[in-house]
């Protein structure tokens, strides 16, 4: 682990630079419209497109539309563009568009290739020159479309629209939107049965952890929900929609704990991961809790941040409502100010936590 920050930080130290590029055998190189999007791909990744600013080489309609407008920049973090050298597979054209494969990697000591991602670019003419577009826009044309309240379903053809789960979703979003105070917004939700399928509509031939058991799983963004295998509903990752950007001053495990309490995870609800998670640290009493930021995953159904997220989310909404548990949404990003928001708010510190937490999860098994 060491060592492949130190690697992830030296690829940093290059973006200053600008990043590497290099080319597979791409036919017809001395062919004008391909050396003209070659260097239009060269430039974009030369513009340091990780800061998200106005770009050049980027589509005017996407930028006005999107803040984000790029929108696989931000699928790795810290992005996309920190510094990976880049190999440019295919360069292709058919009717009026011409796709860019690319490939994200970087060769180990041992002569191994270690790659973080293949991702593709669309390009078109816009005012007489080309312009990178994303891959989604121009997928998304081959998916249906149905509009039922606020929310755009994308699915792919071999989907049955459920419409009552759609308007079961919109519902939701009415609720938590007058819980806290908010105006309900309008989005974009795709959906599939296998995220695999969305992340290839978005543009993601392979992608560094691609594979596995298909599970439930879910993204959020600026204005776009992404869902798999829990179909028209999936509410945790629309809380986040919704609500985070009213609340910017929060931490982490406030957003997943409250979006969990909400809207459960990965299609179970909080009292389900309180129950497992309960049984497991019993099994183990060495794990201490009052350092519970350090922990990540107790499996891969069940995450630290959000079942003990969301059981002191709801702790705070047990003793205060909704108005205390908006104070405790903007109490501080940093893990000192959680731990102080838990103290002010529930009167537990932080050398207190691992007995309390395991106490409580107890008690709410119980029931």
């Amino acid at each position: 682990m060491k060592r492949r920050l130190i690697i992830i930080l030296l690829f940093l130290s290059f973006q200053v630079f600008g990043q590497k590029i290099t080319y597979n055998n791409i036919v017809d190189t001395a062919d004008v419209e391909t050396k003209k999007v070659m260097k239009l791909f060269e430039n974009y990744l030369a513009s340091n497109p990780q800061n998200k600013e106005k770009n050049a080489f980027w589509n005017i309609e996407e930028q006005q539309k999107h803040k984000n407008y790029d929108f696989l920049e931000s699928e790795f973090q810290p992005s996309l563009y920190m510094g990976f050298p880049v190999h440019v597979l295919s360069v292709k054209f058919k009717d009026k568009i011409c796709q860019i494969k690319a490939q994200f990697s970087y060769c180990n000591e041992d002569g191994s290739p270690y790659i973080l991602a293949i991702v593709n670019y669309s390009a078109k003419m816009e005012n007489g020159a080309y312009k990178l577009f994303n891959t989604l826009t121009v997928n998304k044309e081959n998916w249906n479309c149905t509009t039922v309240g606020l929310v755009d379903f994308y699915y792919p053809s071999y989907h049955k629209f459920d419409y009552q789960k759609a308007e079961k979703l919109n519902v939701f979003i009415q609720e938590i939107c007058k819980d806290f105070s908010v105006k309900p917004k309008p989005f974009e939700y795709y959906l599939a049965d296998d995220y695999d399928e969305i992340q290839t509509l978005k543009g993601l031939d392979y992608y560094i952890g691609m594979g596995g058991k298909s599970k439930p799983s879910g993204k959020a963004t600026d204005d776009k929900v992404y869902s798999s295998g829990l179909g028209e509903y999936y509410p945790h990752e629309v809380f986040h929609i919704q609500i985070d950007e009213h609340f910017p001053n929060k931490h982490f495990w406030v957003s997943e704990g409250v979006a969990t309490l909400l809207g459960g995870s990965r299609g179970k609800s909080l009292e389900w991961h309180i129950k497992r998670t309960n049984i497991y640290l019993e099994k183990h009493p060495e794990i201490d809790l009052d350092d519970m930021l350090k922990l990540k995953n107790l499996d891969d159904e069940t995450s630290y941040h959000y079942v003990l997220g969301g059981l002191i989310a709801k702790k705070i909404v047990d003793k205060g409502g909704w108005s205390l548990l908006k104070k405790f949404m903007s109490s501080g990003k940093s893990d000192e100010d959680y731990y102080s928001a838990i103290e002010k708010h529930l009167g537990i510190n932080k050398s207190e936590l691992n007995e309390y937490i395991r106490e409580q999860l107890q008690i709410e098994s119980n029931k």
